[in-house]
Parts: structure tokens; C-alpha cells; sequence
């Protein structure tokens, strides 16, 4: 088998295994008991909570535990927008499902929504974000990463705009395929929320977090026991919280360099297939989306799949429907994408075979 849909989810590490494991027989008590199983159980809650705001450069009380990005998305977004500092939010065609339906709602209630359109390349550009904020802007929320093409927005750059036309706004990033794949540096983006997902870095399903900068106040839809500051209340799943750490930890650097090497080994192999086109300039090191001319996704999926070869045609989340992405990228062959994600576990075998499997593959459906 040969594992390229990373962006969909990532299998998860042992050690992210163990660590779960671990947690679920040590801390078997509920955090917000008084007893002193929960106690134990709190004081590894927060001991995860600053292990993770130790790597993200960020004080433990400015992060809070999810279910996962689509969680943390919504609340950022529905949290975020306060119609009395500005009727006007500002986001991209491209961003992942949970950030654009939560744009819809923000629509049903009043809300105008400005959805820029990226270039060829997939990002959004500065000055267009720049163009849309208005002193009636009171959210800006763009992806850090793109999940279908890996194109990089300029995050770095949006903060010093609203500074001097909507100094009230927020600033929101979904930063899911960001986290394991470039440095997150959240203090230097200057964003005032960040949202996060465990099983894209090889950590657990069905958890995730996000940062709200100190001093941001939101209005979370989640209602209940008020836990994780409020914003999101239910139970912490603290064994799932304790793989995610893990996860988080396990992060490197140095896997950065490996995986964009193997895409660059890819997308040389692939490109050497007649007819094939990349779709956007893909800047993270671990997505490559690739349009083969003739031939339609989910037959080249299928034939690959035949192949114990695992890719995707687009974000997991649209269940095969069309790419929203490369409709809005204007891309020609967007019904003919395939979208391969490596992580730090694909070797260079792997990517050899992926290559001449889909040499193999162009050659015998152009010939039928």
C-alpha cells in the first residue's frame, strides 16, 4: 500500500498511540470533578494545555481544546463576527467547507460577505485583501494553507492593514494543513485566532484546538458546562488531547525539507506525463495538485486505488463533489485533478511508484 491523502487525515503515530492509551487507563476521571480522580485528570488537561502553547509560542490560557477544525473554524468565524463593530467580513472562494458555510450563516444574519478570488497561482493577494477591508470590517479569516493545492496565503501581512482601517476587527486563520508542514508562528502573524487539527499531523480524529488571543473576547455558539474558557463546553477528551500533544511534539523541521523534497520528486516525475498541469504554485511542502488532461478524477482514483495507491480528488470534505478551489482559480482541467499529500513517513520508493503507476495508468486509459 502506498498512502498519499494526508490532507484527508494522517495515520497515526505510535507514539500518538500510546500516549492516548495511556491517558484513557491513568486519568480515567472527568476534569471538572472535585474528587481526586478529577484533579488528576485537570492537572494533566493543563499540563497538555502548556506543553502545546510551549511549541506554538503562546501562553497556555489562549488555547482551547476542540473537536477539531471544523469546530474551531465555526467558532472563530460565528464567535468572531460582532455586528457592532462592522457589518463587513472579509475571507477567500477557497476556504475549507467549515469556514464557508459559517460565512452563509454570517450571511443569514446580516452580514456582508466578500469572498476574494485567488490567481492562477491559487493564493489570494495582499492588495486584494487589502482592496476588500473597509473601516466596516469587523473579520478577516483566510487560510494559512490551502488544502487542495497547498498554496500559502500572506497571513504575515493582513495585521498591519486592519491596524489602520479596521483596527477593531479580528483576525481569524484556519491553520490545519499549516500545523506540521511550515513554521506556525502565530505571534508573528498577528492574528487574534488560529484553528487546529490533530488528525492532519498524525494525531487522533476528533480533536483539535484553537487560539484566541488574550484579551479577545468572542461569543461562542457552544452551550453547556462552559468549559475550555467558555468557548467550547463539553467534557475534554483527554486522551485524545494527550495524542494530540504528542503529535504536536513530534513535529520537525527537518521533516519540512524531507517532504518537499519528495514532492519536488514527484512533481518532476508526474510532469514528465504528457498532458499533465499543476494546479497552483502549491508553496507547503506536502501537497501537490495535478490535472491529468483526457482523463476524469475518480477514473484516475479508481485506477490507482486498483493499485493499492491512495490519492484523493480534492478535500475529503466534498465527498466528491467538483473543487470549489480550482473553480476558483479559473483552473481548465479542474475535472481531471488529482491531489497527492506525503508525509513525513512516505519514502522515495514510494513516490517511484506512485510515478510510474501513474505513467501506467495515463498510457493504458488514453490508449482504451
Amino acid at each position: 500500500m502506498i498512502y498519499l491523502d494526508n490532507s484527508a487525515t494522517s495515520f497515526p503515530a505510535p507514539e500518538v498511540i500510546r500516549s492516548a492509551a495511556d491517558a484513557m487507563i491513568k486519568f480515567p476521571g472527568n476534569p471538572s470533578s472535585r474528587h481526586n480522580l478529577g484533579l488528576e485528570a485537570e492537572k494533566e488537561l493543563e499540563s497538555c494545555r502548556k506543553r502545546v502553547a510551549k511549541v506554538l509560542g503562546i501562553e497556555p490560557k489562549e488555547l482551547c481544546f476542540t473537536s477539531g477544525g471544523t469546530e474551531s473554524d465555526n467558532i472563530a468565524v460565528l464567535g468572531g463576527a460582532n455586528i457592532k463593530k462592522g457589518r463587513r467580513v472579509v475571507t477567500t472562494a477557497v476556504e475549507h467547507p467549515a469556514v464557508l458555510r459559517s460565512m452563509k450563516r454570517l450571511e443569514e444574519l446580516g452580514f456582508e460577505v466578500i469572498y476574494l478570488v485567488p490567481g492562477k497561482d491559487g493564493s489570494v493577494s495582499i492588495n486584494d485583501i487589502g482592496a476588500a477591508i473597509t473601516p466596516d470590517t469587523c473579520l478577516v479569516s483566510v487560510m494559512a494553507v490551502n488544502n487542495e493545492t497547498g498554496a500559502l496565503m500572506p497571513i504575515d501581512k493582513i495585521k498591519p492593514i486592519l491596524d489602520r482601517t479596521a483596527p477593531r476587527a479580528l483576525l481569524h486563520t484556519d491553520a490545519v494543513q499549516a500545523l506540521g508542514h511550515i513554521p506556525v508562528e502565530l505571534k508573528k502573524w498577528g492574528v487574534d485566532m488560529a484553528s487546529f487539527s490533530g488528525h492532519k499531523i498524525h494525531g487522533p480524529r476528533g480533536i483539535g484546538a484553537l487560539y484566541v488571543k488574550n484579551g479577545v473576547t468572542i461569543k461562542t455558539p457552544s452551550l453547556g458546562g462552559g468549559q475550555e474558557r467558555g468557548l467550547r463546553s463539553g467534557t475534554e477528551n483527554l486522551p485524545c488531547i494527550a495524542g494530540f500533544v504528542q503529535a504536536i511534539e513530534l513535529i520537525s523541521p527537518n521533516d519540512f525539507e524531507l517532504m518537499a523534497g519528495l514532492k519536488e520528486r514527484l512533481r518532476a516525475g508526474l510532469l514528465e506525463i504528457p498532458g499533465t498541469v499543476q494546479n497552483g504554485e502549491g508553496g507547503a511542502p506536502h501537497i501537490l495538485n495535478i490535472s491529468f488532461s483526457g482523463i476524469r478524477s475518480e477514473v484516475m482514483l479508481n485506477a490507482f486505488s486498483l493499485r493499492r495507491i491512495y490519492v484523493s480528488s480534492g478535500s475529503a470534505c466534498a465527498r466528491g463533489a467538483g473543487s470549489h478551489v480550482l473553480k476558483a482559480m479559473g483552473a481548465e482541467l479542474s475535472d481531471n485533478a488529482i491531489r497527492f499529500s506525503i508525509s513525513r513517513y512516505t519514502d522515495a520508493a514510494e513516490i517511484d511508484k506512485a510515478i510510474a503507476a501513474a505513467k501506467e495508468i495515463v498510457s493504458e486509459l488514453r490508449r482504451n
